[in-house]
């Protein structure tokens, strides 16, 4: 595989990487935020974004795993689930605030005293962050797959550098999410500036997975082996 990677340095996907992680782990916390306003309570916020967020990203891994042998270019589908996690944070506030709206004024007054109107606040939650969990759970299996293709003589340390770069990355995230953007931009720019972060990265994947992926010999091979059950990043709830 010599020339795909010439001039582009494993380091610098391990850099994407973290930049991937901080975000991640923004949304973590700013779900649970966002959630306990409307379940009631902080803790039982906090629980079901643990139980979604973990899910989510269990299922999201199995999926690219089912799917491994048609995957011809996973940095490419890497670059476009960043996208898709990118805009569905620049959405989330106005549909979180619309959703809880309508649930309020016309769902919740019908299910009083039937015992079902909590059941379906922790329904709603839950399906109000459970796509962007799932997509979260795809990144790292991509991504483990283009970089172990692209560098075939590094498969440890490609593995490896993803697992302390997403994590390092992710400590960063609820750090700064939780001590410095929810105080100074609030729940919807603290959402708005992982947004914009991931779709900056869809973009850099992007011109990466078009250079080294694009005519590649390599690029109808089959992933399967590449493709392993990831490890979770760290989950801190704040």
């Amino acid at each position: 595989m010599q020339p795909l990677t010439r001039g582009t340095p494993l380091g610098l996907f391990f850099g994407l990487f973290i930049v991937s992680g901080f975000a991640g782990l923004i949304y973590q916390s700013i779900w649970s935020n966002y959630l306990k306003l409307f379940l009631g309570h902080a803790a039982y916020a906090q629980t079901l974004v643990l139980i979604i967020f973990m899910g989510g990203m269990a299922i999201g891994a199995w999926l690219v795993g089912k799917v491994s042998q048609r995957i011809q270019r996973p940095l490419f589908i890497y670059a476009m689930v960043e996208l898709a996690i990118g805009v569905l944070a620049l959405v989330f506030h106005k549909v979180f605030v619309a959703t809880i709206d309508v649930s309020y004024e016309v769902v919740l007054p019908q299910l009083a005293g039937t015992g079902l109107d909590l059941a379906y606040k922790w329904l709603l939650a839950a399906l109000l962050i459970l796509p962007q969990s799932v997509l979260l759970g795809t990144t790292f299996p991509l991504m483990c797959g283009g970089l172990i293709r692209c560098f075939p003589a590094l498969p440890g340390a490609s593995v490896a550098g993803l697992y302390f770069t997403n994590s390092f990355g992710a400590a960063l995230g609820v750090l700064i999410a939780g001590f410095y953007l929810v105080n100074h931009v609030g729940l919807p720019g603290t959402l708005l500036t992982a947004g914009i972060l991931n779709i900056i990265l869809a973009g850099a994947l992007w011109v990466l997975s078009k250079r080294l992926e694009s005519g590649s010999p390599h690029a109808t091979a089959s992933v399967t082996e590449a493709i392993t059950s990831p490890p979770a990043p760290p989950v801190v709830s704040l």
